[in-house]
């Protein structure tokens, strides 16, 4: 693949990690049994796989138990992918389906998340935009205010708003991922945003920049 090619599938797909040939071989040597190269997914993609089912339920010791049986229940059931692009869309729905399983067919109601993991900072850039000396100062405030929004969310938004503003999936995996409509997924990511942000405003007045979040 040309590196032109390259810059072209990274930008229709944001939250990609790797190299489209790279996945292409580590997911066909998973299906043949290469448990090598199965870790070496596992290593890529664990961390976002656990930061998402941390943002859904709120434990932390509940998001590595279905995390490791996501990764457990993928590798099992490689074979089943057709299309090996799409691995990452497939891990994150095998996830969720581990979750809404765990909890009869609905998300947990959070009471509280704690700052968990470098990627919180993608939620409170978003939430600030650009910061400077003074509003640094107060980030860790509104961090922990982010994290308890996207807890108040009701499901269908938190799901979106996980996926897209702290995973940056593309609309389109975010659609394959929820299984809805590409224009629900977006409208739903749209009301979740402003929701967010009308709730850290509730929290905080209206001195944080919100622009990121309409």
């Amino acid at each position: 693949m040309r590196d032109k090619d390259r810059g072209e599938t990274r930008a229709k797909n944001p939250g990609s990690i790797i190299d489209p040939e790279r996945l292409d071989a580590l997911v066909d040597a998973g299906k043949n049994g290469d448990v090598t190269a199965f870790s070496q997914l596992y290593a890529l993609y664990g961390k976002k796989i656990l930061n998402y089912i941390f943002r859904l339920t709120g434990s932390r010791e509940e998001a590595e138990d279905l995390m490791q049986d996501t990764f457990v229940l993928a590798f099992r059931n490689l074979h089943s992918l057709k299309e090996n692009a799409k691995f990452q869309s497939w891990l994150f729905r095998i996830a969720q389906n581990n979750v809404f399983q765990k909890y009869r067919g609905k998300l947990p109601q959070i009471e509280s998340i704690d700052a968990e993991g470098s990627e919180n900072s993608a939620v409170t850039e978003l939430a600030s935009g650009s910061k400077g000396p003074e509003e640094a100062v107060l980030s860790a405030e509104l961090e922990r205010v982010v994290q308890r929004v996207i807890g108040e969310l009701p499901e269908k938004y938190r799901q979106v708003f996980v996926l897209s503003a702290i995973q940056k999936l593309s609309y389109q995996e975010i659609s394959e991922i929820v299984g809805r409509s590409l224009a629900s997924v977006k409208s739903d990511i749209h009301r979740a945003r402003v929701e967010v942000r009308d709730k850290i405003k509730e929290y905080l007045g209206d001195n944080y920049g919100m622009s990121n979040l309409h």
